[in-house]
């Protein structure tokens, strides 16, 4: 295995701090190493943001330093992140939200638009939970095909952790979506096992709040991060706000998202089928 990258976005707000931390801990963990890009609208305003970053370099203990670099570039956030992270080859963006006011509750906050411009996967936290495991992860699935998009990378997380995979189906009402459902539930199943990662099922039934009943699932289990495909077809009411529901849970759980879209189904059912 490729010694992993993490890509962290910079704003310099306090939020950062925790996507770094975050992105750090995954390095350390994983003997990877972390890129810090903070993007400018001029160039002019370069020289004050590399000043900035010093600081936040310099406030890093000898080792974290070692593995931590950085860039301040050029460039507009929603397009020139997904880049970059193209370019390094990252195995994950890792970035804190600031959460969604208004609208962005409905249309998906400033972070769900950089998943959506990106295919590279990304690891999201709104507070300040750091990785000292990741043992017990909630992939969350339903009839959709595109719900099974985050299954590679969830993957990859649970052989770096030896984590188990809690595979969390929506059972819709409709015979035909829950066949659907039943068909995705064992192609994942099958995917995971095949690769030696611990799996366990549990399922939502329709008459139940999904996303109540996922909580509450997350606390049984003592969940460390949620995983979830993001793309327009919903398992509710709308996969943005579904999503975004999940970035702002309580108990500050991160969340592993991917472009479902963007990406392309293909690409996942070639491997699993």
């Amino acid at each position: 295995m490729k010694q992993p990258i993490y890509l962290v976005p910079c704003d310099f707000t306090p939020i950062f701090n925790n996507a770094l931390r975050l992105g750090i801990d995954l390095a350390s963990f994983n003997a990877g190493s972390v890129m810090i890009i903070h993007l400018v609208s001029k160039k002019s305003e370069k020289a004050e943001a590399e000043q900035k970053m010093k600081k936040i370099i310099a406030e890093l203990t000898d080792s974290e330093k070692a593995m931590v670099h950085s860039r301040v570039l050029v460039g507009a956030i929603y397009e020139d992140i997904s880049k970059a992270a193209e370019v390094l080859d990252a195995a994950l963006i890792v970035m804190s939200t600031h959460g969604a006011t208004g609208l962005q509750r409905i249309r998906g906050s400033h972070a769900l638009r950089m998943v959506d411009n990106s295919s590279a996967p990304f690891m999201i936290t709104q507070g300040t939970k750091y990785v000292d495991k990741m043992k017990q992860i909630l992939m969350t699935f339903c009839h959709e095909k595109e719900s099974l998009q985050v299954a590679q990378s969830a993957a990859v997380i649970a052989k770096q952790f030896d984590s188990t995979i809690h595979l969390v189906g929506y059972l819709d009402k409709g015979e035909q979506t829950r066949a659907k459902t039943k068909t995705h539930h064992n192609i994942l199943y099958k995917f995971f096992t095949e690769q030696g990662i611990k799996v366990e099922s549990h399922n939502i039934e329709s008459k139940e709040d999904y996303e109540k009943s996922l909580f509450k699932y997350a606390k049984e289990v003592d969940a460390d991060l949620f995983a979830a495909a993001f793309f327009n077809t919903t398992i509710i009411s709308g996969i943005n706000s579904f999503v975004q529901t999940l970035l702002e849970n309580k108990d500050d759980i991160p969340v592993l998202t991917i472009n479902a879209e963007e990406l392309g189904i293909s690409s996942v059912t070639s491997v699993m089928m």
